[in-house]
């Protein structure tokens, strides 16, 4: 991180006060005059900095509240050594993090990208279905990846994106979240996050081209509440508190860290036992809808490759790859 950055991030950590260019020379370990220095490339790029002798330097104009700002360089701040090398963007408004980052893609973007923003318009979840993605209240989170592993691996990503999150709820919220299969964090038994994984594939050598994985967390309650139709399963981590800046940092910086500490050091079998203990549906009675089919089952297992293995009531046994499933009441059949 740039010394104007570090600078920067300090006067927008001060909440209002005054911070003397001597106590930052001493957390950056630099000169005042570096400091200085920093201060006016700083207002050269259009913020604006007031100067009082004998008090120091105040960051004027709302900037802790600007999350375009303030976000980029917290969350690099936040950032660990696996996801150290991530190119962040954030947005204010997108149409979709997801199709925007399918686009720069395909221009030649590189692995680690990572766009973030405060609200989507056309949020797309699993199916072609819309995703709600109001301003202000949730994280809407891409990233895309150029990994070397072929097609049929691609459910690794979805899964490690799935663990990252509920790891991170619990760091940062301290909130146990779980994993409804195959891609809902739930908490008590509604979705507060959704995970969709795209990819373009090479026909001839079944690897992947690229990735992009998008997920959105409802950290707080949207203004108005949650529409209709979506009101009796959706709901957020909180109830009553805002989706402030340093938490939707801390939130997202952590979910970075884990997604990229797994998808470069997990082996699948470790993946799929962490995924395993975070699942809602195993041993539960669950409603199974297919393209062909519903019908109750026993969710008794998830295999190696994510599937979900089930028992229906006379005793057969699917493999699912995709399908949508709901938790019933009661403990198996």
């Amino acid at each position: 991180m740039k010394l104007k950055e570090q600078v920067l991030l300090i006067l927008m950590s001060s909440k209002g006060e005054y911070v003397s260019g001597e106590d930052i020379s001493k957390q950056l370990y630099v000169s005042r005059n570096a400091i200085w220095k920093a201060i006016n490339t700083l207002r050269a790029d259009g913020f604006i900095i007031d100067a009082v002798q004998n008090k120091g330097y105040l960051l004027s104009g709302g900037e802790t509240d600007d999350f375009t700002r303030y976000g980029t360089l917290r969350i690099r701040q936040l950032l660990k050594k696996s996801a150290a090398d991530a190119d962040i963007t954030i947005k204010d408004t997108v149409t979709s993090t997801n199709t925007l980052l399918r686009s720069s893609a395909e221009n030649g973007a590189p692995d680690k990208t990572v766009l973030i923003a405060n609200e989507q318009t056309e949020g797309r979840g699993r199916h072609g279905k819309s995703f709600y993605s109001p301003a202000d209240s949730g994280i809407y989170m891409s990233i895309l990846l150029r990994p070397d592993f072929k097609a049929d691996k691609a459910f690794f990503i979805t899964a490690g994106a799935a663990v990252s999150v509920v790891r991170a709820i619990k760091k940062v919220c301290g909130i146990d979240a779980g994993i409804k299969w195959v891609n809902d964090i739930m908490l008590d038994g509604k979705k507060i996050c959704g995970i969709l994984t795209e990819a373009v594939t090479d026909f001839e050598s079944g690897s992947l081209q690229y990735a992009v994985m998008g997920l959105g967390i409802n950290i707080s309650r949207p203004k108005g509440g949650f529409p209709s139709e979506i009101s009796d399963i959706a709901s957020s981590l909180y109830s009553d508190e805002v989706a402030g800046n340093e938490l939707k940092c801390s939130l997202s910086a952590e979910i970075l860290n884990n997604f990229f500490d797994i998808y470069s050091h997990t082996s699948i079998e470790k993946l799929i036992d962490e995924y395993k203990r975070y699942s809602v549906v195993l041993g539960k009675r669950i409603k199974v809808i297919s393209s062909n089919e519903e019908y109750y089952a026993t969710a008794i297992d998830i295999d190696a490759n994510a599937r979900l293995i089930v028992r229906d009531s006379a005793g057969n046994i699917h493999t699912l790859s995709s399908a949508e499933v709901s938790v019933r009441e009661g403990q198996g059949l």
